[in-house]
């Protein structure tokens, strides 16, 4: 059964990557018919081409456009994470930044502010996903999002810098964007595998007691199989395939070889967006989720407070 959504930010990923795809798609569609051919620039006969070299055709404005807009909504994308788990946008100071939703792992923060400050965080209508548990997690989402950005101005680079008249500079984006996806993507891994640890003790079909355990970086216990260290496995195997395929586009010297798995790579990019989605409408139901109201207090770790309201009061305070 698919629940009504508890906020919208969820369509954000689609509207980034659809356009990606209807370029892809458009590309292929134009090359098939003008009868394959192989452009003027291109030393071998292959099949398919590259999708820089129909980028560098008379299709150039069509790919540069369709690779800022991916790029544009990538970066949005994660910034709509910061925005709602922070309840405020990257490089934006709010009067929270010193108070105990930054520092609560501190020894100057009592747990009683502690515990007032998440009950105010989690009756605001301005977060609309559960807020990062500690500094760690909100660093891993900024450095997703400065990666991230690195990255697809590499591509619009890429698409500017076209292959027929600027070779080595168009590879040399190439592989700057690959880096920096990599990078920005483990990022986003990371933050959620340290929300999930947390959470695996938090959850109240592992902990029914509320009583945490210290344990090292490596050692998980509790609820291990929760809704972050999923997404993070998705990510995980998203992130394993692509790694592998962007290899074997770069070894293989065989050029058709090599363009398939470019093409590959372009599609399957798509999915990385497809899943951030699962995760913003996954978060935005938070407060309606069935176990939110069973977790009562926290020691050392964030936990959601009783003072809470009940599901039927949620929509009230949101409003």
């Amino acid at each position: 059964m698919i629940y009504k959504p508890g906020n919208y930010f969820f369509l954000v990923p689609w509207v980034a990557f659809i356009p990606w795809y209807g370029m892809l798609v458009a590309m292929l569609v134009c090359w098939a018919a003008q009868g394959h051919p192989i452009y003027w620039f291109m030393n071998t006969h292959q099949f398919p081409v590259y999708i820089s070299d129909i980028g560098a055709t008379n299709l150039r404005p069509l790919f540069i456009a369709c690779a800022g807009w991916q790029g544009l909504g990538y970066c949005i994308t994660i910034a709509c994470e910061y925005f709602q788990r922070s309840g405020r946008w990257p490089f934006r100071r709010s009067a929270l930044t010193n108070s105990a939703v930054a520092d609560h792992g501190s020894a100057s923060a009592s747990q009683d502010s502690i515990k007032s400050s998440y009950s105010d965080m989690l009756r605001s209508a301005r977060f609309l996903m559960p807020p990062y548990y500690t500094r760690h997690e909100r660093n891993c989402i900024f450095a997703s999002f400065v990666l991230g950005a690195c990255g697809e101005i590499c591509l619009l680079m890429c698409s500017i810098f076209t292959t027929a008249l600027y070779h080595r500079v168009h590879i040399t984006m190439v592989g700057l964007f690959c880096a920096f996806m990599f990078l920005s993507v483990c990022c986003n891994i990371a933050e959620y595998l340290m929300m999930g640890r947390h959470y695996a003790q938090l959850h109240p079909l592992a902990n029914p007691e509320d009583k945490l355990v210290e344990t090292r970086w490596n050692h998980w216990v509790g609820y291990r199989f929760n809704k972050y260290t999923i997404s993070a496995i998705a990510k995980i195997i998203w992130l394993a395939a692509a790694l592998a395929w962007a290899i074997a586009f770069g070894a293989i010297s065989d050029n058709s070889k090599s363009s398939c798995f470019e093409w590959l790579l372009a599609f399957w990019f798509g999915i990385i967006f497809i899943i951030i989605s699962v995760d913003f409408y996954l978060g935005g139901r938070y407060k309606f989720s069935k176990y939110f109201h069973q977790v009562t207090s926290f020691e050392g770790f964030y936990k959601y407070d009783q003072l809470v309201p009940a599901p039927h009061q949620a929509e009230t305070v949101i409003l």
